[in-house]
């Protein structure tokens, strides 16, 4: 991919300063560079790590571009930003630009670069802040919709409904049949978020809710709500629940049971996004449809859309002109065609680059919405998740009516959070980026602290950690943040020989499925109570030696070992006769910050790793 021209402006070119966590090769141990250019972008979840990151490495082999998973919190952010050490790209997906006030002085203006150009005016119109800068761009959007399933439909003799009207109707007679309409997982707080959203769609994209929306979007502090819209979306939403025949039970029905009961034919509409289309027609079988969300007040329809990442940029990249080039590199390969797929995992996206096609041709049954442009983009502030539940679940239950639905939803919106107490002080500083041996400070810290705290000899994770550690007090949040929500996992304990610890590695790094792979020196693992010898090949990396208290690893004696699923289903496959327990109720992240929540200080970072050219 050449580079085209990319400012509207001058930019002033000069020394970009790097920061620990931006840090890579030519570190020392414990030290932080000062004279790193290489591009640090953070993916809100790991499967973007799966799926687009090795995509742009192909497009740019020969740029220097770490992919670090970070949160689908604009928090982790601020909390680099405090210490100075805000990334190159970051990303998120629940995002409003009320989330990230704190860091609008420090990210660049889109608006400035011709990146913008390429977005249909729809996708953009809620991401321009109050001084009408535009520092987030949405990369492509997912529909989600109502997934019907016409077979049992036409079994009941239900017609597909083509407004809401019709909706009320259908719904109403598979009531009368036994059936549950529509079994939507309102136990979880995206559904529930989505709920209003949809039930009251005609209101949101009317003229005053679009007035809302931009309002909502640039509030500085409190966010103002038009008592007259707002009361009649809780009108819509209201009769929303009671047309689909939702009730108390449904309060707490989670994505495994709502999803269990369509599967299972006892209800007659789900929702989803087209992935979870196509993993649900797998194991049914039945013919599923796609239905937009009609509303409530005229006869038109829409497709409720999810941006599957939404970005921006470090304003510091403005500084070094190469550097910026390769990010607007990375930003052009997202919103290319091939990037969107990947990003949206599969088919089913709605293109927001005007030079990109629609990818909707595998998704029928939107076609008219599409055409017309009649996509809703989902409000998705952090506060609007819990705001959401809260109201609906009371609307649900019969504890709340309308007014005191909107009421609740009003107040959790412009609720001032409480002031956290912090857990942990931390004495020393360590960073997650590369040392000068490809170790991570404070991944290693974090690893060994779990170890230790489950009385393990050795441990092995992938490199799924976030946040270096900053020297002074911290509260739980933040300490959760320093490893990868979306990569949480259980963790578990084998005992096994030297022998097997050794090829456990070994296979690691050589092999690669869907779950685990090592292309680059950024995902190398990370490893506790030993030392891991590493080549580095023109093919990726082997395993040369491993060592335990700098002697060779004993490979008749046996160790315990504390893995992630990751790892433990990487030595199942190699022996499967091994014993490995879970340590129930036990996460990555949970060890993590029950660990750090009576104050003590984490084990200092192990020499785990050294990779040889």
């Amino acid at each position: 991919m050449k580079k085209a021209k990319r400012c509207l402006i001058a930019v002033v070119s000069g020394v970009l300063v790097a920061s620990a966590v931006l840090s890579g090769c030519g570190q020392s141990k414990k030290e932080v560079s000062i004279n790193d250019d290489h591009l640090t972008v953070y993916l809100w979840e790991n499967r973007l790590m799966k799926n687009i990151a090795p995509y742009i490495h192909e497009q740019f082999p020969d740029q220097d571009i770490e992919f670090i998973i970070g949160n689908n919190d604009t928090d982790l952010y601020s909390y680099f930003k405090e210490h100075d050490e805000l990334p190159d790209i970051i990303t998120v997906r629940r995002f409003s630009g009320t989330d990230a006030q704190d860091l609008q002085p420090y990210l660049m203006d889109f608006a400035s670069y011709d990146v913008v150009s390429k977005y249909y005016s729809y996708a953009v119109q809620y991401y321009k802040n109050a001084e009408d800068e535009i520092q987030w761009l949405p990369i492509c959007g997912i529909p989600q919709t109502i997934i019907a399933n016409k077979t049992l439909f036409d079994q009941y003799g239900v017609k597909i409904p083509e407004n809401y009207e019709e909706y009320v109707q259908a719904c109403q007679q598979f009531y009368d049949n036994g059936i549950k309409p529509y079994s939507m997982d309102l136990g979880e707080d995206w559904s529930n978020n989505e709920i209003i959203q949809a039930a009251a769609i005609g209101e949101f994209t009317s003229l005053d809710g679009i007035e809302w929306r931009n309002g909502a979007e640039t509030a500085a502090d409190e966010v103002k709500f038009d008592d007259v819209l707002w009361k009649r979306i809780f009108s819509e939403t209201s009769q929303f629940l009671k047309d689909s025949h939702f009730g108390k039970e449904d309060i707490n029905i989670d994505i495994n049971t709502g999803t269990q009961m369509f599967v299972e034919g006892k209800s007659a509409m789900f929702h989803g996004h087209p992935t979870v289309m196509q993993q649900l027609q797998k194991q049914m079988d039945a013919e599923l449809i796609r239905i937009p969300y009609f509303s409530q007040t005229s006869d038109e329809s829409y497709v409720y859309m999810t941006p599957s990442l939404n970005i921006a940029f470090n304003k510091n990249l403005e500084k070094d002109r190469e550097k910026l080039d390769t990010a607007l590199d990375v930003l052009d390969c997202m919103i290319s065609e091939e990037g969107q797929k990947l990003i949206a995992d599969g088919s089913g996206v709605i293109s927001l680059n005007t030079d990109v096609p629609t990818m909707m041709q595998d998704v029928p049954g939107l076609e008219e919405e599409i055409n017309h442009n009649a996509v809703y983009i989902r409000y998705s502030a952090q506060k609007s998740f819990d705001a959401s539940l809260e109201a609906v679940h009371g609307l649900l239950s019969g504890e709340m009516d309308e007014i005191q639905a909107y009421d609740t939803f009003r107040s959790v919106m412009n609720r001032k959070d409480p002031e956290e107490k912090a857990t942990v002080n931390f004495e020393n500083e360590y960073s997650i980026s590369l040392n000068d041996r490809n170790g991570r400070d404070a991944a290693s810290s974090i690893l060994t602290t779990i170890r230790e705290e489950n009385d393990a000899q050795l441990a092995l994770a992938p490199y799924y950690f976030t946040s270096s550690m900053y020297k002074g007090e911290c509260t739980s949040s933040r300490v959760g943040m320093m490893t990868a929500k979306s990569s949480d996992t259980p963790l578990y304990v084998a005992k096994i020989n030297g022998k097997q610890v050794y090829e456990l590695v070994e296979n690691y790094l050589a092999d690669a499925d869907e779950n685990f792979y090592v292309t680059n020196k950024y995902e190398l693992p990370i490893a506790s109570g030993m030392k891991m010898i590493v080549n580095q090949e023109e093919s990726g990396f082997s395993l040369k030696d491993l060592t335990v208290n700098d002697k060779k690893i004993d490979k008749k004696k046996e160790y315990s070992i504390l893995l992630t699923d990751t790892t433990m289903s990487v030595l199942k496959k190699i022996n499967l006769k091994c014993e490995i327990e879970q340590l129930k109720d036990t996460t990555l992240s949970s060890a993590w910050t029950e660990a750090m929540s009576n104050g003590q200080q984490p084990s200092a970072p192990e020499d785990y790793i050294e990779v040889e050219q």
